[in-house]
Parts: structure tokens; C-alpha cells; sequence
């Protein structure tokens, strides 16, 4: 009993380790507990597709350890009625309409408080209702070079825009500068997306007052 009653506390102790050695924060920069769950339902028109609607998350995650500390980020989509999901972070993107568990991508984060900025962008047609779970994993080296892997925290996204309806604004006027992910600049000031050929792109966007933004947009 004793040596279960230890490994216990030992368990516990790993456990407290990984989720001191990185974190989720909220789009305020305010850490969350090692598995929150958040509820969104916050709808607005697709600025890239018409007659699409999208439901945005923004977070990070930080390194809150006092060494540079590498991680990797995945994702389950719990439930999906319909639509697709992209999730940028690390450096990648992924774009998934499935039931499954993605990569994301993996990046060491330097010492003190460096932060990585997590992208989730939900969009749909009428029935904008998915799930979906961020696993933050901790990578170390282990004996003979080996990568030893530490699961860190989770947080959990329900994203479900039934009853709530168009809660932001409508489709922001504006212009589109797109570029190919080597920074060559492919299209100037056009005023839709949908007319881009499969592929992956660095969109920049100005809107009525003036206001720049810069985001990557895959086309599947």
C-alpha cells in the first residue's frame, strides 16, 4: 500500500512538473488551470467566404519554465456537425472537417514567459457546432539522445453557435493583399479570396478605417 500510496504521489508530482514547465493562456494572456474548458458562441460573417459564418479563438501558450523548453501541440476534434476547422500554431496549419486527432506542429520556446500564439478558426454554413480538444506536450532529451515525451496541459473548445445568432459584426469591408509563403506578392488590393487556386497563403487585410491584418489562409 505504501509503495501504491508512492507512486501516487510520485505520479502526481511528474504531472505538476510538465504543467509548471508550459501553459495555455487566453487571449488576455491570463494562464489557464492544466485542463480548462472554455465555452464560445460568438458568430461573425466569413470576411473570405460569403455566406459563411465563423467562430474565432485566440490563445497562447507560454513557457513559464526557467530553461528553453520544446513542445509539441495536437488536437482531437471531439465532434464536428459540420464545416472544417483550421488551427495555426508552431509555425503550421492545419485545416480538418473530421472526427480525429491532428499535429500541429513542434517548437522550442525560450526561457521566462515566451509566448506562441494559437489561432483556431471554426467556419460553417448553418449549423456551427464542433468540439474540440489542444494537447500541449512537453519534449526532453532523455538517456542516449532519446526524446522523451510529457504530457502537459489540455484545454477544451466548445464551440456552438445554435441559439446564439450573429453575435459580431457583419463582413468587414476591405481590401486583400495575398502572398505565397515565400513573401512574393501574388494578387493586390482584390476584394475576394475565392478565386484562389488550392494551395497556402499569407493574406494581409485592410479594412474601411485603415486597420492592417495578417493571417495565413489555406485553400483545400
Amino acid at each position: 500500500m505504501f509503495f501504491g500510496l508512492l507512486a501516487c504521489l510520485f505520479g502526481a508530482a511528474q504531472a505538476q512538473t510538465s504543467a509548471s514547465e508550459a501553459a495555455f493562456a487566453n487571449a488576455k494572456g491570463e494562464l489557464l488551470a492544466p485542463n480548462a474548458t472554455l465555452h464560445l458562441n460568438e458568430v461573425q460573417e466569413s470576411p473570405f467566404f460569403p455566406g459563411q459564418k465563423q467562430m474565432l479563438a485566440q490563445l497562447f501558450l507560454l513557457n513559464t519554465s526557467e530553461k528553453t523548453q520544446k513542445v509539441k501541440m495536437s488536437y482531437e476534434i471531439i465532434s464536428i456537425e459540420e464545416g472544417q476547422l483550421q488551427v495555426c500554431a508552431l509555425g503550421n496549419c492545419t485545416l480538418e472537417d473530421a472526427v480525429g486527432t491532428y499535429e500541429v506542429g513542434e517548437k522550442a520556446l525560450f526561457a521566462n514567459g515566451e509566448k506562441e500564439e494559437i489561432k483556431v478558426d471554426y467556419s460553417f454554413t448553418t449549423k456551427g457546432k464542433c468540439a474540440i480538444k489542444l494537447q500541449l506536450t512537453i519534449l526532453e532529451e532523455g538517456e542516449n539522445g532519446k526524446v522523451v515525451e510529457k504530457a502537459g496541459p489540455t484545454v477544451t473548445l466548445h464551440l456552438d453557435a445554435e441559439g446564439t445568432g450573429i453575435a459580431g459584426a457583419s463582413q468587414t469591408a476591405g481590401a486583400y493583399n495575398v502572398y505565397n509563403t515565400q513573401g512574393v506578392l501574388l494578387h493586390k488590393n482584390v476584394t475576394s479570396l475565392q478565386d484562389l487556386s488550392k494551395g497556402i497563403y499569407i493574406v494581409q487585410q485592410k479594412d474601411a478605417k485603415g486597420h492592417l491584418t495578417t493571417q495565413k489562409h489555406i485553400v483545400p
